[in-house]
């Protein structure tokens, strides 16, 4: 099968997972015009929140960059002993999920205190621990997609895998239009189980038309061992990176009722570049990077390495100028009807200011931890996580307790975490990358992006009409930006040319 170009795989992911995130805008939405942003949509947050960290923790995150390099050589030199391992790493996988919900949900009050205990004063402890309850098995759910996902990207199959949340962001809007009444703020958690197994159902077909479909087996191979080695320093990796969240989530529940609210809404804005583009990126590269590893190609893995740090900054920076600049327009439209106010918006509008912030550095990582993964080194990446983790929290106490600052010093903290996590990965990494002509690019789309935010206010300058400021304004800002970057011939843009031939 023809190999599929990182940056291709990269545009596959990020085309579908528009279409999710477009859809999860409108579930989003739907949540903000039927609930609000209360201590109850508090309370249901927080109950998402926490299988959701799960999943970011032993699913997508940690388990992809241990299990993809050694499937893709174990896939090189025995393609029927790697569907093996793939199916006893599958049955060892769930089980490890499925102990995980059955304990959860057992502690699931306690679990709630540890992670909001300010729900308590506001009296929706115990309807947090409820909603926890039914929307902790999304876990083994969401498991299994990034299992099959993992899979099938080793394919180069991305756009199903991608478009899987799709149907997760459809039973949400489903559940909270028609059964709200009902159900109450229940209807969310029962739209999150249905939700996934949509997810689970979509993937299948694929996996059996490709052959990859895993069997039940607990043959405790050799590889198996060296998988949870591996997986351990990247679970503790992604696992740091998640308690930071956790942290943002104690100290707003003793802010002012809505803060997890708007956190929560400023922070799916902010997660539109990272899901279109970043962690398409990391997913698309680490493949890439690990079949240039397994082959001894190192030539063509510093190749891809600096093409896509310079991707990564390409695409983040005007990503960070377009959330400032219309952030407060794109937040109207999406949430500011029916019990969400303007007082809302102004504060998811502050906490979306903080975390674009830190855009650039969560990009950059992507492309600097997915060549360490493909390598099989998942410590470095563990330190660097650690160190963002550790600036974020001390700041996020300072800025949240201390100076005051509310939500916005919370995202703030977390994005300069995210800076100083790549800052520690640049500095320590021994790659091969061309200071020169990153720093071109950086340069490039600096300029860019600068000519792009004046033509955007010039747009809110000259149109009155909310819909024509935001549509209208992604529109020039992306002839503007790409056509400045062109006539400067940004390596990026000539990189994007090359693939359409």
């Amino acid at each position: 099968m023809k190999k599929t170009h990182f940056v291709k795989g990269t545009l596959l992911f990020s085309s579908a997972t528009f279409i999710s995130r477009i859809l999860g805008y409108l579930r989003d939405a739907t949540i903000a015009y039927v609930f609000g942003a209360n201590p109850l949509t508090d309370a249901f947050f927080v109950a998402w929140r926490i299988p959701n960290t799960l999943r970011q923790l032993v699913a997508e995150g940690s388990f992809n960059a241990a299990f993809i390099p050694i499937y893709t050589q174990l896939n090189k030199n025995d393609p029927e002993y790697a569907k093996k391992f793939a199916s006893s790493m599958f049955s060892f996988y769930t089980l490890i999920l499925a102990a995980i919900t059955v304990i959860s949900i057992v502690f699931a009050k306690y679990i709630v205190v540890l992670i909001a205990p300010g729900l308590a004063e506001k009296g929706t402890l115990d309807t947090a621990a409820s909603l926890l309850k039914i929307v902790f098995p999304y876990l083994v759910l969401v498991g299994w997609v990034s299992f099959f996902m993992a899979l099938l990207n080793t394919r180069d199959r991305f756009f199903i895998p991608a478009v899987s949340p799709a149907l997760l962001n459809l039973s949400f809007i489903f559940f909270a239009l028609l059964l709200s009444d009902r159900y109450g703020i229940y209807a969310l958690a029962y739209g999150a189980i249905v939700g996934g197994v949509l997810q689970v159902v979509l993937q299948i077909p694929l996996l059996i038309k490709e052959k990859m479909m895993p069997s039940v087996s607990f043959e405790f191979l050799p590889e198996i061992k060296e998988t949870i080695k591996r997986l351990a320093p990247a679970f503790a990796s992604f696992g740091v990176s998640q308690f930071g969240f956790v942290v943002d989530t104690i100290i707003a529940s003793f802010l002012i009722g809505g803060a997890i609210s708007y956190l929560y809404y400023a922070n799916r804005i902010f997660q539109l570049p990272i899901g279109l583009f970043a962690i398409g990126l990391g997913n698309a590269l680490l493949v890439s990077l690990s079949r240039h590893f397994s082959e001894e190609n190192i030539k063509e893995f510093n190749k891809d390495l600096n093409n896509g740090l310079r991707f990564a900054f390409f695409i983040s920076i005007p990503a960070v100028v377009g959330m400032i600049v219309l952030g407060q327009e794109i937040i109207k439209i999406l949430f500011e009807r029916g019990a969400f106010s303007q007082k809302d918006g102004l504060w998811t509008y502050y906490a979306l200011v903080g975390y674009s912030i830190g855009l650039v550095g969560y990009a950059a990582s992507r492309p600097l931890k997915s060549a360490f993964f493909a390598m099989g080194n998942t410590k470095i990446p563990l330190y660097s996580t650690i160190v963002g983790v550790l600036v974020s929290i001390i700041l996020a106490i300072i800025f949240g307790f201390i100076l005051n600052w509310g939500v916005f010093g919370l995202a703030f903290a977390s994005s300069i975490g995210g800076i100083m996590s790549f800052v520690y990965l640049y500095l320590i990494s021994k790659f091969e990358i061309d200071k020169k002509e990153v720093f071109e690019t950086i340069l490039k789309s600096v300029l860019s992006a600068v000519l792009m935010a004046a033509a955007v206010f010039g747009v809110k300058f000259l149109a009155e009409n909310l819909y024509i400021q935001v549509f209208g304004g992604i529109t020039i800002a992306i002839i503007v930006y790409f056509g400045v970057a062109y006539l400067l011939k940004e390596n990026s843009v000539l990189m994007l040319k090359k693939l359409r031939k």
